[in-house]
């Protein structure tokens, strides 16, 4: 029976796809990339979570407008992002028995990777206004004194701008590589095992 055959034949997917990729490559592409990328993606959901209360935290701590603003959108976008991937990481687990293995290992690829690219088109919108309220939250505590009094000051606004101009690619670029580590290369890992597939059929 080939590779297909067992797909095929999966009793209401008691077989893990990830596995069953495993076992019908070749042994130095047979890294179990799926589950990798599912075990990531369920890591990086619990850190969302943890995220999401710290940002409850200091919502509560410094109730003003700027910070509720600020932290709050931020809040509202890792909630989303969370929900995102909790719902891949759902879609991973539900194969198709309908789809050929081919067609289902290019269902998962093309899933992380438009997972991959909305959150990194996402972040160039969420890194300006998170750091804005981190700089406001850590002037604040800095100084002890209340977040409108220290951004009634002219120089604390380019000061701000400064940080928004400077961290702001480099916060992109961390999180980029980051994803690239806990996802990208996964991705290509299971990118190889359907170029194997398609040269075998």
């Amino acid at each position: 029976m080939n590779l297909e055959e067992q797909w095929k034949n999966m009793a209401n997917g008691d077989e893990d796809l990830s596995s069953l990729i495993k076992k019908g490559l070749p042994s130095k592409s047979s890294k179990d990339p799926l589950q990798k990328i599912k075990r990531n993606l369920l890591g990086n959901s619990i850190i969302g979570v943890l995220i999401s209360i710290g940002y409850i935290f200091i919502m509560i701590k410094f109730p003003v407008w700027q910070v509720l603003l600020c932290i709050g959108f931020v809040f509202l976008f890792t909630v989303w992002a969370t929900t995102k991937t909790l719902m891949l990481f759902a879609y991973m687990n539900k194969p198709n028995a309908d789809n050929t293995l081919l067609e289902e290992m290019k269902r998962h690829y093309r899933g992380i990777i438009n997972w991959m690219n909305i959150q990194q088109r996402a972040a160039w919108l969420i890194y300006p206004v998170s750091t804005a309220g981190g700089f406001m939250v850590g002037g604040s505590l800095g100084a002890g004194k209340p977040i409108a009094e220290i951004m009634s000051k002219p120089v604390i606004i380019i000061a701000l701008l400064i940080a928004i101009v400077v961290l702001v690619p480099v916060c992109f670029s961390l999180a980029k590589w980051m994803c690239k580590k806990a996802f990208g290369e996964y991705a290509e890992q299971l990118k190889q095992n359907i170029d194997i597939l398609q040269k075998e059929n």
